[in-house]
């Protein structure tokens, strides 16, 4: 049975804080170290003197995803302590020095409907945390499949997309274990963030479609329990599963109906179901009318078109 610790990392984030995983079998290993704020060094370094192993113990870091509440004190860990990161190859291309969010999703944003004053602003928000880093020579890519060995056990990796296109769970078989980072959470529905496909950047990655089918390995995998990113233990996967799958439900068709017989921007049908949205939740809003209104169009039962390089949505039939 692999042996670890659930701990506690403070975040600047309204999500509050995030679960770091002290895996104590052999090799040691970090799973999402959290953020690259002083507090939360403060913190890991505090719990990891607590249980009597310092930071030094840690020879191997492992990142669910690239999102900085999870992956900023990789590199500060790795450089205190060689440790490898291992890291989804899709996670790693944004972990780059010079990648910049927002700019690799401007295209989607521009053609969301967005107003050009609301756009402005969103482009010039700043993080209050420092971009997180990992360079190539410091990290190993994993892809999915592969099995982390330890000296009593093992983790299986799934590539896990939908909240981010490289996103990695974890999976120890034999004790029906599974460390979810932000597929799977207590009390809230992840959002699918807007982003490009991977292998094809001038599309939108199909955020929702990968994560209905991550929902559906959860099930067939049928975890005991679920350790995740945020908030404690899972200790009902199945409900946690079925919930995210009625939730998904419901915003599909609250879109079908925010839609009417009406052409409308994703910044529309956004703001429809967010009328409160500020600051970076506009994006986070964006994320969720694009995801489903995708997905309604994969389904057949919406369809896009361009007016003067804005991208419209209308239900089937009502053009």
């Amino acid at each position: 049975m692999l042996r670890f610790h659930r701990l506690s990392v403070p975040t600047p984030y309204s999500v509050g804080p995030v679960n770091s995983y002290l895996i104590v079998s052999e090799p040691v290993t970090l799973v999402d170290p959290g953020p690259d704020w002083p507090a939360a060094r403060e913190a890991l370094s505090g719990e990891l003197e607590r249980l009597g192993l310092g930071l030094q113990s840690v020879a191997r870091i492992v990142l669910t995803h690239s999102h900085a509440d999870h992956s900023g004190l990789a590199r500060f860990v790795h450089e205190a302590t060689g440790a490898p990161v291992y890291v989804h190859l899709h996670a790693l291309a944004e972990l780059a020095p010079d990648y910049d969010y927002l700019a690799v999703r401007l295209p989607f944003l521009r053609e969301s409907g967005l107003p050009e004053p609301v756009l402005e602003k969103l482009i010039n928000l700043k993080d209050v945390v420092p971009q997180p880093v990992v360079l190539p020579e410091e990290a190993v890519v994993v892809h999915g499949g592969e099995s982390l060995e330890f000296s009593d056990g093992s983790l299986r990796v799934l590539h896990m997309p939908g909240h981010a296109a490289g996103h990695l769970c974890l999976w120890n078989e034999a004790d029906r274990v599974l460390f979810s980072g932000d597929f799977l959470l207590p009390d809230i529905t992840p959002n699918p963030v807007l982003g490009p496909d991977p292998e094809n950047p001038a599309q939108r990655d199909r955020t929702l479609e990968h994560y209905l089918s991550g929902l559906e390995v959860v099930r067939r995998l049928n975890p005991r329990v679920v350790w995740p990113g945020h908030g404690e233990a899972i200790l009902n996967p199945p409900e946690v599963v079925a919930r995210n799958l009625a939730h998904h439900e419901a915003r599909l068709l609250a879109v079908l109906d925010v839609l009417g017989g009406s052409a409308l921007t994703a910044y529309q049908v956004a703001a429809a179901l967010f009328p409160d949205m500020r600051q970076f939740d506009i994006f986070l809003g964006l994320s969720e009318a694009f995801a489903h209104l995708d997905y309604l169009r994969e389904r057949g039962e919406v369809e896009a078109f361009y007016r003067n390089g804005t991208l419209y949505f209308r239900r089937v039939g009502t053009g």
